[in-house]
């Protein structure tokens, strides 16, 4: 009975470990997922306010260099310091043309303007215009 009862004690701060480590990692993985979270609703509160910009000035301005310091405004406000590297601006603003119904000489002007005529970012306005 004695040896039962050391066994059992010797065991007992291993079985308290695991239940720790176990928590632990349940409380990492919840932790995880929450930021996870967050981040996309970040990125989708981003992409709408350039999309949602994008179609309000499109439709009222031809002035394309004010149309980037605009961009760089959305920007800023979402802590994105480098808007011009990233892809979700470039389909939010296609999205936005599309929303602006602009097509034809005015689409292409946009595209090549803020595409910089690069083959990737002026195919990512245009998803982001079919979508």
């Amino acid at each position: 009975m004695k040896k039962t009862l050391i066994v059992v004690l010797a065991l007992m701060p291993l079985g308290c470990s695991f239940y720790y480590s176990s928590d632990s990692s349940v409380k990492s993985s919840h932790s995880s997922s929450t930021s996870s979270s967050k981040s996309e609703a970040k990125k989708e509160a981003y992409r709408d306010d350039i999309r949602d910009f994008t179609a309000a000035y499109a439709s009222t301005h031809q002035d394309l260099q004010g149309f980037e310091h605009g961009l760089g405004e959305v920007a800023r406000r979402h802590g994105i310091t480098d808007w011009e590297a990233d892809d979700i601006t470039y389909i939010a603003v296609g999205a936005g043309l599309k929303r602006a119904a602009l097509s034809g000489a005015d689409l292409a002007s946009y595209e090549t303007t803020i595409g910089r005529t690069e083959p990737a970012k002026v195919a990512l306005i245009r998803n982001g215009y079919a979508s």
